[in-house]
């Protein structure tokens, strides 16, 4: 779970420190007061694209840290492990910084790494619901999507797209082989691509050694310094630690002479005196070897930033440059040979033809089933969202003889909204309103079984209120039973329904602009909540409403 949230200088937030607890947090406040903000900062610890115009007017960089509880989360555990990185203390420190030079350096546990890595990891940390989510359900990619996760065959719908990308590359080949008619030029492209990565001479696990001694000289300041004190503390000042240690062993061996009890003591305190030697001479011995350069940090710098040029034009991991070279090597030589192999490829590509209809056959029946499951989840859901139709997903096959990457079925969310109408694609549903109901079902539906223990809902009750609200609040906070849950809403019936109650206000003085989180007390969610129903002017009918509701939440 998201236990703290750190901002200093993002847009108008100065300084902001947000604890977090269990349950359902909302998040109110008049439009522009800056709930967008705080999930733009939450994007940018997660890995989001970032520039300088997020720097707040008159700094000189954005600095957010998130930390994160993962005792019991051993997914983010595991995923961190293949990576090396350790947890500190069952809690997992994120910091992003950008600077108003372009810069921006992200960090885990203090350890500098790719803002990738911040995306790579996102996904079990945070799961986001946007107020748009209704607007990407009509599109064929969302709706198979969903049915997807929710039916968690992960591994036949891993084995055809693995199947698929399989007989794409060996029908590319053949093409290349006999039937391409950019023959020579592909050969050209080749040679072209093998010269440049050859002249970058990039050795195997060169990226990451030049990443680990850029870290090292990055720091190079914080080590000298910490080593020198140190050394300082054990050995140089008039009250170091053997100068102290060897004053108590005497006393203790003056205790012995009175107490052979105690004679092990002053053997414990000998060694310990030994072990101190042996450090002391060693970061004495790593001071004298090491050496700080300038000029080597901005060769480090230089050289990695042309390996993720590199890199991203190839669309590879700079790791994988070296391997992706011998690739086109042996690609350059298989076009050179292609006689000799193109027999052999067209057999392979018969039986990857055979075993890729054989998984699609397999996953249209996983998918049926599925989707009588998930239809009828959503419609009971749908109901308690005063919606009196039903949905049903609809699995057809695709009428194509060509392999398609994730299986030969069109998947299509149909929709009646009221009985005795027919059922037509989500697309048609006329109303904004039901779609967002709809849309959320769907959001809480597939958010059972979700890996992220955190998620958020941005304004997903956007079309909705009355009775209505007061079920999505309902629901929202049944759902947090089991993960954390962020709601930004202007609804009072939902904002009700929060464990944890976040008031975001934006304030001027001396003549800036500044957004403020508040995190209310009973009296103060009364106020707010009637704020949120009677408008810019609180009424007494409107606390007494506001403070009824949030009886009835207790």
């Amino acid at each position: 779970m998201l236990a703290q949230l750190i901002i200093n200088d993002l847009a108008i937030i100065n300084k902001l420190c947000l604890d977090f607890e269990n349950g359902m947090t909302v998040l109110t406040g008049e439009t522009g007061a800056g709930k967008s903000i705080l999930l733009g900062a939450l994007g940018l610890i997660l890995g989001d694209r970032a520039d300088t115009s997020v720097i707040r007017g008159g700094s000189e960089k954005t600095d957010i840290t998130a930390i994160f509880s993962i005792k019991n989360n051993i997914a983010i555990r595991e995923k961190l492990s293949s990576l090396e990185i350790e947890p500190n203390n069952d809690e997992l420190f994120i910091r992003r910084v950008i600077r108003k030079d372009g810069r921006s350096r992200a960090y885990i546990n203090d350890v500098p790494i790719p803002i990738q890595t911040l995306r790579d990891i996102g996904e079990y940390l945070i799961e986001i619901h946007g107020q748009h989510a209704h607007q990407s359900l009509s599109k064929p990619k969302k709706q198979r999507e969903l049915l997807d996760q929710f039916g968690q065959y992960d591994a036949t719908l891993n084995e055809i797209i693995t199947t698929y990308q399989e007989l794409a590359d060996i029908n590319n080949k053949i093409i290349m082989l006999g039937e391409n008619d950019d023959f020579e030029a592909t050969i050209t492209l080749l040679k072209y691509q093998i010269e440049e990565l050859k002249k970058l001479a990039i050795e195997k696990s060169e990226y990451a050694k030049l990443s680990e001694e850029y870290k090292k000289q990055s720091n190079s300041q914080h080590i000298l310094e910490t080593c020198h004190e140190v050394l300082n503390e054990l050995s140089e000042s008039d009250s170091n630690i053997n100068t102290r240690l060897s004053k108590h062993q005497n006393k203790i061996n003056d205790l012995c002479s009175v107490d052979n009890s105690l004679d092990n003591i002053p053997k414990l305190l000998d060694a310990a005196l030994i072990q101190i030697d042996e450090a002391i001479a060693e970061i004495k011995d790593y001071l004298g070897k090491f050496n700080t350069d300038t000029k080597q940090l901005i060769q480090l710098e230089n050289r990695l930033d042309k390996l993720n040029e590199i890199a991203r034009k190839y669309k590879k991991r700079p790791e994988e440059l070296p391997d992706h070279l011998n690739s086109l090597i042996a690609q350059l030589n298989d076009l050179e040979n292609s006689s000799e192999e193109q027999e052999e490829l067209k057999l392979k590509q018969k039986e990857l033809t055979t075993k890729y209809f054989m998984i699609a056959d397999d996953l249209r029946s996983k998918r049926i089933k599925t989707a009588k499951i998930f239809s009828n989840e959503i419609t009971k859901k749908i109901h308690e969202l005063s919606i009196t139709g039903k949905l049903e997903i609809k699995v057809e096959a695709i009428n194509s003889k060509d392999p398609h990457k994730f299986g030969m079925d069109d998947i299509t969310f149909m929709v009646s909204t009221n009985p005795g109408q027919p059922l037509r694609p989500i697309t048609k549903v006329a109303s904004g309103g039901e779609l967002s109901r709809l849309s959320l079902a769907i959001q809480i539906i597939s958010s059972k079984d979700n890996n992220a223990p955190t998620m958020i809902f941005d304004e997903v009750d956007a079309g909705i209120g009355g009775s209505v609200a007061e079920i999505v609040g309902k629901l929202l906070n049944t759902l947090a039973a089991n993960s954390q849950i962020f709601c930004v809403t202007h609804l009072p019936q939902v904002a009700s329904c929060g464990n944890q109650h976040l008031q975001v206000t934006k304030n001027t003085k001396d003549g800036e602009t500044f957004t403020e989180v508040s995190n209310l007390n009973k009296k103060e969610r009364i106020n707010e909540i009637a704020r949120m129903l009677a408008g810019m002017e609180v009424t007494t009918e409107s606390l007494a409403n506001a403070e009824k509701m949030l009886a009835l939440k207790q």
